[in-house]
């Protein structure tokens, strides 16, 4: 549970950081937070409801991310017809690089975020060095999962949405590292 608290504890923190900045468009949050979707999965999926409540009481930003999300999948699952219907599931291999993918991007933004909210840049250069290395290992193994893709076969469409959901994340990250 402890795992899960700290997870909650971070989306709970990333949800006030929006708010501070006037954040509070749904589907920006969702574009926002999009890095976070694979802990979100781990505590859904690895509590009890019990424990889901108890983390929702606690942290009120982690329960409306994940308030925003079940309304948001709800939505999509009610359409008739979806732009990725009838695309072949990404294998197991690559749905878990794909999910460390999105942790590593979230873990940039926070990272980032962190050391721009500090303001004192001479005593974080050790940690904006860190952070630029993490920066670069993400955009070689982003280029590399993206590699592999196109090699396995994976349809142009697919590509295209891993192109667009990623773009996004590595566009906000490059503004946060600049």
């Amino acid at each position: 549970m402890n795992e899960f608290r700290r997870l909650a504890a971070k989306m709970d923190q990333h949800m006030q950081q929006l708010a501070a900045e006037g954040v509070t468009d749904a589907p920006v949050i969702l574009h926002r937070m999009m890095g976070y979707a694979p802990d979100l999965h781990r505590i859904w999926t690895g509590t009890t409801d019990d424990q889901l409540l108890a983390l929702s009481h606690e942290f009120p930003g982690f329960y409306r991310y994940a308030r925003i999300v079940e309304e948001a999948f709800e939505a999509e699952r009610q359409k008739a017809a979806r732009p990725y219907d009838g695309l072949a599931p990404l294998s197991e291999p690559y749905k878990q690089r794909a999910a460390e993918l999105l942790t590593t991007a979230a873990t940039l933004e926070r990272g980032y975020q962190a050391l721009l909210g500090s303001g004192h840049r001479q005593g974080v250069q050790p940690q904006v060095r860190e952070m630029d290395q993490l920066h670069q290992q993400w955009l070689s193994d982003l280029e590399r999962f993206k590699r592999a893709l196109r090699a396995q076969g994976a349809e142009p469409r697919a590509l295209e949405y891993v192109n667009e959901a990623f773009g996004h994340l590595a566009e906000r990250i490059k503004q946060l590292a600049g």
